[in-house]
């Protein structure tokens, strides 16, 4: 039997009156047969039920040794996304890094999307970024499910770094990516597309091709006619971050994409609110300074303390 034949009957057995007085007096039935036999078979099936998920093994981990720490990491962050029927497998490493690695997966026809990038966290290394403290001033605390946590449980959990509170910490870095990109994707931003956000992982839209990934732009070399119209429109980007009251906080030629004449902005989890965050205009400046350097390298002539005051000082008002 069919999972899909087995659950149609399910349902069909559940909305029956099946009372002891109902199943006594059905007519051909044997009492001990009815109990025994039918009533149970549904719910036999339904526990027969598999979704595939526990003998899901992706392309990418198949070539990896079955004792291997990254094939177990990998099966265990994306198979939730398998099993929603989200992606269909993973294909390749696209890129390692300390605190993530990238994976390129196929999506599943029902999302309409070919390829998708699955984005795994490694919780341990999140607990040591190198000035975290600066990033997480003013922040405010939200679940898995972004609801803003408070009380005095959260706070002793995190002053005392237990193991509640580290998975508190651990869940607002990954979060914060998530939702940061999910907000300035709305609000117009070059951003790849969120997708879903479970556990370790964020998936999002692919950028690049079947072949390979869009590079960053340390690793190209710019026509240089389209030096100047990039960078406006980075530097539009992280004004339309900032009205949206957010700085990256770590933007730099290492975390833009460039594919097809476009440029896509990657890596938010150290994303700080710019209205509660003491050290904004900081970082902000700081943003502003990495991408100037970079197109120096094109001629470009730029006054990074400047360009940072002409979006600061509107955004701050009067007396800001």
């Amino acid at each position: 039997m069919s999972k899909f034949a087995a659950f149609e009957q399910f349902e069909e057995y559940q909305y029956q009156d099946n009372s002891r007085e109902n199943r006594r007096n059905r007519p051909g039935s044997p009492k001990h047969k009815q109990k025994n036999g039918r009533s149970r078979q549904p719910m036999q099936d339904i526990r027969e039920m598999d979704d595939g998920i526990e003998n899901w093994v992706p392309s990418y981990a198949k070539a990896l040794d079955p004792k291997h720490h990254e094939r177990q990491w990998v099966i265990e962050s994306v198979g939730p996304f398998y099993r929603d029927q989200i992606v269909t497998d993973v294909t390749r490493l696209v890129k390692g890094g300390k605190e993530a690695n990238v994976y390129a997966c196929t999506g599943h026809p029902a999302t309409g999307v070919d390829l998708i990038a699955a984005k795994l966290y490694r919780p341990r290394e999140l607990r040591h970024l190198k000035n975290d403290a600066v990033y997480k001033a003013g922040r405010q605390l939200r679940d898995a499910e972004g609801k803003e946590m408070k009380g005095r449980r959260v706070k002793l959990a995190l002053s005392k770094k237990t193991s509640y509170g580290k998975s508190v910490d651990i869940q607002w870095w990954i979060g914060n990516e998530y939702r940061t990109q999910t907000q300035l994707f709305a609000a117009g931003a070059d951003v790849p597309k969120p997708i879903a956000h479970q556990g370790n992982t964020v998936l999002m839209a692919y950028i690049g091709d079947e072949y390979g990934p869009a590079p960053t732009l340390s690793e190209v070399r710019l026509p240089r006619e389209e030096a100047a119209p990039l960078f406006q429109r980075i530097m539009d980007n992280v004004a339309l971050m900032l009205d949206n009251h957010l700085i990256h906080g770590d933007l730099s030629a290492y975390n833009i994409l460039y594919w097809e004449g476009g440029v896509y902005l990657i890596d938010f989890p150290q994303m700080v609110e710019a209205r509660h965050n003491p050290h904004a205009y900081e970082l902000l400046e700081r943003d502003i300074t990495r991408v100037c350097d970079y197109f120096a390298g094109y001629g470009l002539k730029t006054n990074p303390v400047a360009l940072t005051h002409s979006l600061w000082d509107p955004y701050m008002g009067p007396g800001g």
